[in-house]
């Protein structure tokens, strides 16, 4: 009878101490913590929070959510991933918070290649192209009515050069909405006054907002 008793106070002790054993290891790998990725850095860095949503199936963790479509499947072909939650005016480009891009000048400050055509484009990797917008070509009127000075034998290449010594501009007239001066004449929508910026009070003329001439 006592051979028996012990018998079975050895298995209940065996069994408790599986038991133990197990809840051990399961608290063990429990507390070990989850490794942080790169974009999961990225975008607590850049003012991010983490979040989740159901995105398309294709899609893993922290998906570009400045471009369209990651998030966009239906129910039988999206799970669950983690997103970030950016600040407003700014979305996550798989990398960090950044400023949400809407127009071409935009795309183009914020560094994304352009595309030397005409009209100019500027691709967002990844995302949209914007097209650069072509204002109207300046008339008389037009440079009249924005308080411009218009000039009908004008010289881009003297206006540019004011100031410097031994250039030789071409002896031809070029239609030009002359800005700036003493007078402080104004541009068309669209334009902007490009002058030296060595030369106080200088007169300029009216050339398209992004272009270098």
């Amino acid at each position: 009878m006592d051979s028996v008793l012990k018998w079975v106070i050895g298995i209940f002790v065996f069994v408790v101490l599986v038991f133990a054993a197990a809840a051990w290891f399961q608290a063990t790998i429990g507390s070990v913590p989850e490794e942080v990725s790169a974009a999961q850095e990225g975008c607590l860095a850049s003012g991010g929070t983490v979040g989740e949503a159901v995105c398309c199936s294709s899609v893993m963790g922290f998906p570009n959510t400045c471009v369209v479509g990651a998030c966009a499947c239906s129910a039988e072909f999206s799970h669950p991933v983690k997103t970030c939650n950016c600040p407003d005016g700014t979305c996550f480009n798989g990398t960090a918070c950044a400023k949400v891009i809407g127009s071409f000048a935009e795309c183009a400050a914020a560094g994304y290649p352009v595309m030397e055509s005409y009209p100019r484009q500027c691709h967002v990797p990844g995302g949209l192209t914007f097209v650069e917008e072509i204002p109207a070509p300046i008339t008389a009127e037009s440079c009249t009515a924005a308080r411009g000075h218009w000039n009908d034998c004008g010289s881009r290449c003297r206006l540019d050069n004011q100031g410097k010594t031994g250039i030789a501009c071409p002896d031809l007239c070029e239609p030009l909405c002359e800005c700036g001066g003493i007078a402080g004449f104004g541009c068309p929508g669209g334009y902007r006054c490009r002058m030296p910026s060595v030369i106080a009070d200088a007169l300029g003329y009216c050339a398209a907002e992004g272009s270098s001439s």
